[in-house]
């Protein structure tokens, strides 16, 4: 099958990772790949058998963009189009009803923004959701009740795991405007509670750094340095890292004692058995178990309708982690395997695969 991914930014996060895992997945199983994405480091990434072709979509020059993406895909005789993000879909569904080529649409974040244009709404052929409660919140709309259907993202699984440093404490997200006062709070608030009773602790920051820079954050991102240095010098060594953009995050994310991140960054952690609480900027969870473990894949492992970060309630979920790091791995190890069943990159690309197949079948009729 010839495929066309298509995203606007090619940088880390969640959608940008998925993109990356499906075009080589597609590829290796020996499928003809291309995505069309703007400039970034997880182009490095392709596999040499995807061709890549860089473009940043902007919304000022959206006419001439359909017109070259409806030459890209003509070229190279597409048959499917695959668009993540509000612009990249829109774009593709535009594209798609030129050429008469089934469009897919992912929704990695909410509707009214990703699927924002009535345009996107209707000309989309398959909508894929990632998670549950925003499917089920969506699934009734006109517009979504026939095409849409629940997929999440999936993960590749290491075939073995690293030995773990239990004092490491992982933090994984943008780092950027949005995400500075949750980095503040943990660098100034969370992290020197926790080093009172757990004095070898060290907490380390992975993210796409450079984007203090283009965003023109620079001054939040020298703050948060700032805060971070004064925290080391206060204990004589590296009790705060920042790793910035890292190439391939899994290893850092294998040798860790637990990571706090939801979606992409908690499915990394679980397939790597590393415990996991689920945080972000706008929910608190809890550390991942057993018992609750359907509750967070369902909703692409994050804490819809909990409550927003609180340094205590943080520092005591940490502190139960630390208090017993064995059992919490143990845990893990288990999860892990429930990991595999349900969202390893075979499952997923395989599921995909098919609504391709059926989605080329219902143009076709």
């Amino acid at each position: 099958m010839r495929v066309l991914y298509l995203i606007n930014s090619f940088n880390y996060g969640g959608a940008e990772n998925h993109v990356l895992d499906l075009a080589n997945s597609m590829a290796e199983l020996g499928n003809d790949v291309h995505v069309i994405a703007g400039k970034g480091l997880q182009a490095n990434r392709l596999s040499s058998k995807v061709k890549y072709i860089p473009m940043r979509m902007r919304d000022i020059f959206l006419p001439f963009q359909v017109v070259l993406i409806c030459f890209i895909a003509s070229r190279y005789r597409i048959e499917i189009m695959h668009a993540h993000k509000r612009l990249a879909i829109l774009q593709a569904s535009l594209a798609g009803t030129i050429l008469n080529v089934p469009v897919v649409a992912t929704v990695h974040g909410r509707p009214r923004y990703d699927m924002r244009s009535r345009l996107s709404k209707r000309l989309t052929d398959r909508i894929i959701f990632v998670n549950n409660t925003t499917y089920q919140a969506n699934f009734n709309s006109r517009y979504f009740r026939d095409k849409s259907v629940l997929i999440h993202n999936g993960v590749k699984i290491n075939g073995h795991c690293a030995v773990k440093n239990h004092f490491t404490l992982l933090y994984i997200c943008r780092i950027d405007r949005k995400h500075a006062e949750m980095i503040s709070m943990l660098i100034n608030d969370v992290v020197p509670e926790i080093i009172k009773r757990y004095p070898e602790v060290t907490f380390e920051i992975a993210g796409d750094g450079e984007t203090f820079e283009i965003a023109g954050d620079g001054e939040f991102f020298g703050i948060l340095k700032n805060d971070a240095e004064i925290l080391n010098r206060q204990f004589n060594r590296k009790v705060i890292l920042f790793h910035g953009f890292i190439d391939d995050i899994k290893p850092v994310v294998d040798r860790s004692g637990i990571v706090m991140g939801v979606g992409r960054v908690a499915l990394e952690a679980l397939s790597c058995s590393v415990p996991v609480i689920s945080l972000n900027r706008k929910f608190m969870g809890q550390l991942i178990t057993r018992d609750n473990y359907e509750f967070y894949r369902l909703n692409n492992f994050v804490a819809i309708d909990h409550g927003k970060p609180d340094t205590e309630k943080l520092a005591g979920m940490l502190s139960d982690y630390l208090h017993d790091p064995e059992f919490w791995h143990s845990e893990a190890k288990e999860l892990r395997r429930s990991v595999e069943e349900h969202l390893s990159i075979e499952k997923i690309v395989s599921d995909i695969h098919g609504l391709y197949t059926e989605a080329c079948l219902s143009k076709k009729d």
